[in-house]
């Protein structure tokens, strides 16, 4: 059974693929989804239940979740959504298999669980900092005179939505540490990004700008996903609050500069 943490898990990770015929990935997020698709890649039998309606749905919303799920299944992804993972199964100290909450086993040679993470802050019990979904912080990163968080543990006030983000990306934590860099020396500079994130699946490039959620009302603005090219836009009480790219990723920061490159405001 694996976690996918690090360079050393990513490592084991593979060997062990190679090896294996069957493989059974837990989580219908982003992790889950583009191991799937390695795994698929490299001819093997793939498994993917999760709790969700379908892959990325809490990410991107119905229609684009919808459309990815159909292509995982069509290059011969087994889905089980919807249904809870009660157990794993094992013998001689290998996993076998996972059990569902519905009885149902799904054997395996390998298993990889993605079903999230959460900060650790356990070290900083007692410390006096505030700490919830992550280290709280101000606008600036400051969880403390002279403290400052940055990257996945960092929860922080964003003024343009106003309301907590914890975003846990490579992009997040670099610009981030960039603003809290200057913090350090002396600026007074709120962080209030333009979310971002991309995943790529196959022969898919995701690219998603803002806060696409599975609440919002999605439009497509260029391209069509009966092609396999399309950009969205996600909107939430008439404001463009996400972009989304299917392998187009040009069009999609062009949609971005245009209903996303000013200060966001607040959607509630």
């Amino acid at each position: 059974m694996h976690e996918l943490r690090g360079l050393d898990d990513a490592l084991t990770l593979r060997t062990h693929l190679t090896a294996a015929r069957r493989l059974v990935v837990v989580g219908e997020g982003v992790l889950g989804g583009e191991i799937a698709a390695t795994a698929r890649k490299l001819g093997l039998d793939v498994t993917l239940a999760g709790l969700g309606p379908a892959i990325l749905a809490d990410q991107v919303g119905g229609p684009v979740s919808e459309l990815l799920t159909r292509t995982h299944a069509e290059r011969g992804v087994t889905l089980r959504l919807g249904v809870a993972v009660e157990e794993l199964a094992s013998a001689g100290g290998r996993v076998t298999g996972v059990r569902l909450a519905t009885g149902e086993l799904l054997p395996a040679d390998a298993v990889v669980v993605a079903i999230g993470s959460r900060p650790a802050t356990g070290w900083l019990s007692g410390s006096g900092l505030p700490l919830g979904d992550g280290v709280e912080c101000d606008s600036r990163c400051r969880a403390a005179e002279g403290v400052y968080a940055v990257g996945d543990v960092a929860s922080w006030l964003h003024e343009g939505y106003g309301r907590r983000l914890r975003l846990e990306n490579r992009t997040n934590a670099t610009e981030q540490a960039q603003v809290v860099a200057a913090n350090v020396l002396g600026a007074d500079r709120p962080y209030e990004p333009i979310p971002y994130f991309w995943t790529d699946q196959y022969d898919i490039k995701i690219q998603a700008h803002g806060l696409p959620s599975a609440t919002a009302e999605v439009s497509i603005a260029e391209g069509d996903p009966g092609q396999g090219r399309f950009a969205a836009l996600y909107r939430e009480n008439g404001q463009v609050t996400g972009v989304l790219g299917w392998n187009m990723p040009k069009q999609a920061r062009v949609l971005r500069q245009q209903h996303l490159a000013t200060r966001p405001v607040t959607t509630a």
